[in-house]
């Protein structure tokens, strides 16, 4: 199936998108203006020039400059493997704007090939590396996890409100689904990927992954397998 045509979004100087979701992956080339992106990745500066790779269900949050900012997308019909936000620096914007119009999906990988620059992301506190994997991985309760970091439970909410674009409660939430999503691409039982993720049973991955894809994990393990297979060589 081919991938849809490419269009442009224009967003009014300092507004802001409450964190969403696409269901298809897409990419993002940003044209005039600028914003901040937030999400479990962490915020990235999106200037023009900024190439932004979004998988499928991926959940962001963006806040406009003082000019707003115009973006060109495009859907991406077959999903990208991982569950992991892409953002890079093109080399010649109008290059790639062209090269994104007449070549679409197809030619993505050329485009990257030629960016050599992440994005920028703005310097983040430095308890938070420690805070996010312990809320990730234990169950601590917010105010042990905060006070464990040397910050309030408030202060973390806060912060990371604006980092991530959203509460801790989702954030671990959406920290463990992501473990899951990579554990779906091995040999793992569901059971086990539950509780390698960090779920309390199968039953709530199950519940985890409905609500953000609407598919069950099972499904979701076949559609990755889907990317995968059709990136292995063809036989000869």
């Amino acid at each position: 199936m081919p991938d849809s045509a490419p269009f442009e979004t224009r967003h009014a100087p300092s507004d802001r998108i409450a964190p969403h979701r696409h269901g298809a992956a897409y990419a993002s080339l940003v044209t005039e203006g600028s914003y901040v992106e937030s999400s479990a990745d962490g915020p990235v500066e999106c200037t023009p020039g900024t190439l932004l790779l979004h998988p499928a269900f991926h959940a962001h949050g963006d806040r406009f400059g003082h000019r707003g900012a115009h973006v060109f997308n495009l859907e991406l019909i077959a999903p990208r493997a991982g569950s992991a936000l892409i953002a890079v620096q093109v080399p010649n914007l109008d290059e790639a704007r062209a090269l994104l119009t007449r070549g679409g999906a197809h030619r993505l990988g050329e485009l990257l090939a030629a960016c050599t620059q992440s994005a920028p992301s703005p310097a983040l506190p430095e308890w938070q590396s420690d805070f996010l994997h312990e809320l990730q991985c234990s169950e601590a309760s917010l105010d042990a996890i905060a006070r464990r970091a040397g910050v309030s439970a408030a202060h973390a909410s806060r912060t990371l409100a604006r980092t991530h674009g959203m509460s801790p409660q989702l954030l671990r939430r959406e920290l463990r689904w992501r473990h899951a999503f990579e554990l779906l691409a091995c040999e793992h039982t569901l059971a086990e990927v539950a509780a390698l993720a960090g779920f309390a049973d199968q039953s709530h991955l199950t519940r985890t992954a409905r609500t953000i894809t609407g598919l069950t994990p099972s499904q979701v393990r076949r559609q990755i397998k889907s990317v995968q297979d059709a990136r292995l060589p063809a036989a000869a």
